[in-house]
């Protein structure tokens, strides 16, 4: 009966958990110029705000998977999202930008521990079908971040400084951690807890990452999760300081890509039970080809024309809701090694690919809606071309 109760359950507070460490980065978003206000810094250097996060994130997976497999799934979430809440309070308080640095990158290295963990977890407790529709839903329920967090951060500075939008962001991770203490299960029993051993664990890394197939599908999903990432780095500087709309605006435009992601994340978790896998998968890349296209042309002939390059990102988005959990299933179950090693290895890869796409922007975002056009469409290429190797 308890068993029942937590698979109902967690998968639904993991995500509202998951919701809280992705608003680290997309709530404070509209906030991005006020930070270099007050702090006075440089473009590239607030962007370096996210790539902190980003590079925390995927520097701690493979330490963290090692001891979500010897120790078990729960202490090292638990543990993980206090140390989180802590360094979600350092960034509201700090004035200093190296100090803000560390506490980013503590906040996305222990966001890994909920990826690690909870997903590790989410796998290990459904089957195929099941695994992929929770992963869809809880990918609508996380979504919500980039979605609304924009415009949850600008209806925060209406009434406070861009502190208190992590102030916000702490409280919501308290939350959600005290009710994962009462409703986390434990999937990795004592009996398949392995003990660290150096060796044993150096060839599983190389048996995966020798791994052709998981390899390729990881550098599909991570070329496009690199194009969102450009979008969600320079989109921000592009709307308020470029066309100097609002906040509110910005935040707005963020609801609109996101809601179609939504909608298209719905649709797999309704189709996946009809249609193959693969076909899905199919039709998810072809739909992102056509966002990408459709935002270069507009971008290329009509360089100030900003609703054209966000209704091309709305078709984007939707095309690649249907991948992200076909994607991160087929992945997983491309690897027989342990589960915490999997899912440590995709999400340290994954994290290079977002930091390799906030580092893109902060390169080579010039200002315009074409450069930014030329960084998405380009991830994408790329994304395509590993997807027709693994066919």
């Amino acid at each position: 009966m308890k068993f029942k109760i937590q698979s109902l359950f967690f998968p639904f507070l993991l995500a509202g958990y998951e919701f809280s460490t992705y608003l680290s980065n997309d709530m404070y978003l509209p906030a991005l110029p006020d930070m270099m206000r007050e702090m006075h810094l440089t473009t590239q250097q607030v962007q370096f705000t996210l790539t902190s996060w980003f590079l925390g994130l995927a520097s701690m997976p493979l330490f963290l998977g090692v001891l979500s497999d010897r120790f078990g799934r729960r202490p090292i979430l638990l543990i993980g999202g206090i140390i989180y809440i802590i360094a979600t309070v350092i960034c509201a308080l700090t004035h200093n930008h190296q100090v803000l640095l560390i506490a980013r990158f503590l906040q996305g290295g222990m966001t890994s521990s909920m990826l690690v963990a909870g997903y590790a977890t989410v796998h290990e407790m459904y089957d195929h079908k099941e695994a992929v529709r929770m992963i869809a839903l809880m990918g609508s329920i996380s979504v919500l971040a980039p979605t609304l967090g924009p415009l949850l951060g600008s209806i925060v500075l209406l009434f406070t400084s861009w502190r208190g939008i992590f102030w916000f962001i702490a409280i919501w991770a308290t939350i959600a951690i005290l009710l994962l203490i009462k409703i986390m299960p434990e999937t990795l029993n004592k009996e398949q807890q392995n003990k660290i051993n150096i060796p044993t664990l150096l060839k599983s890394y190389k048996k995966i990452i020798s791994n052709y197939r998981f390899m390729a599908l990881t550098s599909v999903l991570g070329c496009i999760f690199a194009g969102f990432i450009t979008w969600i780095a320079a989109g921000p500087l592009l709307v308020i300081e470029v066309f100097q709309h609002s906040a509110i605006a910005f935040g707005l435009f963020q609801l609109a890509i996101f809601i179609a992601y939504i909608i298209g994340n719905y649709l797999v978790r309704y189709l996946v039970e009809k249609i193959k896998v693969v076909h899905l998968l199919h039709w998810g890349m072809s739909i992102a080809q056509i966002g990408v296209f459709m935002m270069l042309m507009s971008s290329f002939f009509f360089p100030q024309f900003l609703y054209g390059f966000i209704f091309s990102m709305m078709v984007f988005s939707f095309g690649t809701a249907f991948c992200f959990p076909l994607l991160n299933r087929m992945i997983i179950e491309s690897s027989q090694e342990t589960m915490g090693i999997r899912v440590s290895l995709f999400t340290v890869f994954l994290t290079l690919f977002s930091s390799l796409g906030s580092a893109a922007s902060g390169l080579f975002f010039s200002g315009t809606i074409f450069s930014l056009a030329c960084l998405v469409t380009g991830f994408v290429v790329l994304a395509y071309l590993f997807y027709f190797f693994v066919k």
